[in-house]
């Protein structure tokens, strides 16, 4: 049985959900780094004012099933469309870029990948403390100026988690907490942390 259809049976299975209005999506929050001890993911549109123009978000009236995530780093010259749109995420703290700018995300960024990441929905930990190491990967060939940095796979650094579904009017929590109030801006540019959630967007769920 191809796993798409035995993962959509299994969610239906477990949520309730009509197995025909299970649709393959993803949602794309983004948050710029500076020197807090811990940094928010805004997933529901009505918490964002002036979203990037990568991220993906949920409308009040949206539904969706997490099945895997993950956590990296980009880095943009200027907060713009055309800057965000080429952004590569970077799952590691590279220093250097395909253009040959050399640590372009400055010198502090591993701290996100020491940090934790937790998810709490309506006041419920869903993810009280998950290592964000766990998303870091270094490929076999890394991005110099003349070369393009190895990318394993479509899941390439996402965990898989047991099916959770959220909607774009709960109370969400997605938060890194790097412990101290370290210093992860860049030389240049700005420095943002991208969560991707991949999974299933429910369609017809509200109206």
């Amino acid at each position: 049985m191809n796993s798409i259809i035995a993962e959509k049976k299994f969610i239906a299975e477990r949520t309730g959900i009509p197995y025909a209005n299970l649709s393959q999506s993803y949602l794309r929050a983004e948050t710029s780094l500076g020197s807090l001890s811990s940094y928010d993911f805004e997933l529901q549109r009505n918490n964002v004012s002036s979203p990037t123009v990568t991220e993906r978000l949920l409308d009040l009236n949206d539904e969706f099933v997490i099945t895997h995530l993950t956590i990296g780093l980009k880095n943009v010259a200027t907060d713009t469309d055309a800057e965000h749109i080429v952004a590569p995420i970077q799952t590691y703290a590279n220093d250097e870029t395909a253009s040959g700018n050399v640590n372009p995300l400055g010198d502090n960024v591993e701290a996100i990948f020491n940090s934790s990441f937790s998810l709490i929905i309506n006041r419920k930990e869903f993810l009280p403390e998950f290592p964000v190491r766990f998303f870091k990967r270094v490929g076999d060939t890394q991005v110099t100026a003349t070369t393009q940095a190895s990318y394993g796979n479509g899941l390439y650094g996402f965990a898989p988690f047991e099916p959770v579904k959220i909607d774009g009017r709960q109370t969400i929590d997605a938060t890194i907490s790097v412990g101290t109030g370290i210093d992860l801006t860049p030389a240049a540019g700005i420095n943002y942390a991208v969560l991707e959630c991949r999974g299933y967007l429910v369609t017809n769920a509200k109206s």
